[in-house]
């Protein structure tokens, strides 16, 4: 399962916004985690990341726009080295 590609604005900590594309996936998971998480693939230029949330947040836009934003915040030092 696959869903579209969706956009959000990162403010960082500097205040610099960032454009970030993301969108849901089970590809990369275990066959007992894709009934409970999904995993959200996060791109932003050049670079990408992801993360593992529950399933239940992928579909409700606001908590997966947090879950974005938290990841791209924190793994910034080295997302696009």
């Amino acid at each position: 399962m696959q869903t579209n590609l969706e956009r959000t604005i990162v403010v960082i900590p500097n205040d610099k916004k960032l454009e970030v594309s993301f969108y849901c996936s089970d590809q990369n998971l275990k066959n007992g985690e894709k009934k409970n998480f999904s995993d959200v693939i996060i791109q932003m230029d050049d670079c990408h990341t992801s993360v593992k949330i529950p399933r239940a947040n992928a579909s409700r836009r606001q908590l997966l726009e947090a879950a974005v934003h938290r990841k791209v915040i924190n793994a910034l030092d080295y997302l696009c080295d």
